[in-house]
């Protein structure tokens, strides 16, 4: 479980990221200067961004909306934990279709492009682990 409950930032939001966070092991985000998904990652450290991953981890994504001066999702390091074969926790389908959420729907373009799938909602594991 990821101890999200020490970032210094919690909009009204904060529960469904909280929620995510207490099923995943590690966490992949990265964001402007007042970002959630940076305050996440500053909060979770070392278990942010490792660039190391196995199989049997479980990783949250957090990735900015649609804000300006936003970054976009880190690729390259969810694709280091692609190739490693983990699974990830998402926004689920009905807070990842909100006009503002960007960056949460790159995500789960990036990661159906990569072979995986939505097993659950905002759970997601390989189409090769899934069978």
């Amino acid at each position: 479980m990821l101890p999200l409950h020490l970032s210094a930032r919690k909009t009204r939001y904060f529960a469904k990221d909280l929620d995510k966070a207490q099923r995943a092991y590690k966490f992949i985000g990265r964001g402007s200067f007042h970002s959630s998904t940076r305050a996440y990652a500053q909060a979770v450290a070392p278990l942010a961004n490792s660039g190391a991953y196995i199989a049997t981890d479980v990783v949250m994504i957090s990735a900015e909306g649609a804000r300006r001066g936003r970054l976009e999702p880190d690729y390259v390091e969810i694709a280091r934990a692609i190739s490693a074969g983990a699974h990830f926790i998402t926004d689920i389908p009905a807070d990842r279709d909100r006009s503002y959420n960007l960056g949460e729907r790159q995500v789960a373009e990036f990661l159906i492009q990569h072979g995986y799938r939505e097993i659950y909602p905002g759970y997601w594991s390989s189409n090769e682990r899934t069978g």
